[in-house]
């Protein structure tokens, strides 16, 4: 009476764990007593306060919003893209995307043209957002349309500097392509 019990179970054939069972000792209370209610769980006052100072550390920090936006960011974007999106984290990104696609096609050294083509390019993004609400991710959508526009600027400079047209360009790019396949 008031023993452990050892159960060993087995599965398979072999043993995997015990299952403990503790007896009960008889009841020495007499019939007619009242029964003390005693708490169902007990309280560790220091680990609730521990808990609640956690709690308040753990508030949410509040979205910083365009006025935070790194100095980095030509205001002309900021002022555009806070209408619509006016966290600073959502503005920097949104920046990132054209800063990558400008150095992918070379344009890195013209802020000016840029600038200009990340306004056109945002512009063209809420048009598409506004008409059509099953784009799944508008950064990767504006880096679309960024790709696009540098690579016809890019495309543009190179007729200028080589004075080619169209069909000489496709040409020559095709012919030197094919040459060295073979």
């Amino acid at each position: 009476m008031g023993f452990p019990s050892v159960y060993e179970t087995e599965k398979n054939g072999s043993q995997t764990s015990n299952l403990y069972s503790y007896n009960r000792f008889p009841s020495n209370e007499r019939q007619g007593e009242e029964i003390i209610n005693h708490p169902k769980e007990t309280n560790n006052l220091l680990k609730t306060e521990k808990d609640q100072k956690k709690k308040e550390r753990k508030e949410e920090p509040s979205e910083l919003d365009h006025t935070y936006v790194s100095d980095r960011v030509p205001q002309p974007f900021v002022q555009l893209v806070k209408c619509f999106f006016p966290e600073a984290k959502t503005i920097e990104e949104y920046w990132k995307m054209v800063k990558i696609s400008a150095y992918q096609y070379l344009w890195e050294n013209d802020p000016e043209l840029i600038l200009d083509v990340a306004i056109h390019s945002f512009k063209q993004l809420i048009r598409k957002l506004k008409l059509n609400s099953n784009i799944k991710n508008p950064f990767a959508y504006l880096y679309g349309i960024l790709n696009h526009k540098f690579f016809i600027l890019y495309d543009e400079e190179l007729k200028e500097k080589y004075d080619l047209s169209d069909v000489e360009m496709v040409f020559s790019l095709g012919l030197n392509q094919s040459l060295t396949v073979q």
